[in-house]
């Protein structure tokens, strides 16, 4: 999992399942001795979606509420990857959920789903919860998609 998920990093440990929260994925990736799927919350989803577009190895991917698309709040830096991301390639046959919730007022769904459809392979699921997505739906969503596709 990558940062900005430390609370839905702390729901799934309390759950039974190990985790990692790191920025630098990639090791964790590589020193993994189970499948791995990665996990990007908000800002992070970007860096998420590019791991998986540039390399093999994961299990699955998971993006809960991304900053992917358009979106006003970000950095120069985070826009530069989001465009890389938008041009990259679709991510084929990875499993991949995006969570979200409709009335999302930081990170508007509309401007998610432009980045989605860019993105989006064929072994796409997306979930919407109505209102606010809140971390313990987050978390009831993942595991049962952790253990339908691993």
């Amino acid at each position: 999992m990558l940062p900005h998920g430390e609370r839905i990093a702390f729901s799934l440990r309390t759950a039974g399942v190990p985790v990692a929260v790191s920025e630098n994925f990639e090791a964790v990736i590589e020193a993994a001795d189970r499948p791995v799927v990665l996990i990007g919350h908000f800002t992070a989803a970007p860096a998420a979606v590019r791991c998986a577009q540039t390399r093999s190895g994961l299990a699955a991917l998971v993006l809960i509420s991304p900053v992917l698309g358009m979106w006003d709040g970000a950095s120069n830096e985070l826009a530069d990857l989001m465009d890389e991301v938008g041009f990259g390639p679709a991510l084929g046959d990875l499993p991949t959920l995006w969570l979200h919730g409709s009335d999302d007022e930081i990170v508007p769904i509309s401007d998610t789903r432009a980045g989605i459809d860019r993105i989006r392979g064929s072994a796409f699921e997306e979930y919407v919860a109505d209102g606010l997505l809140t971390d313990g739906e987050a978390v009831t969503r993942v595991l049962e998609f952790t253990r339908r596709v691993i």
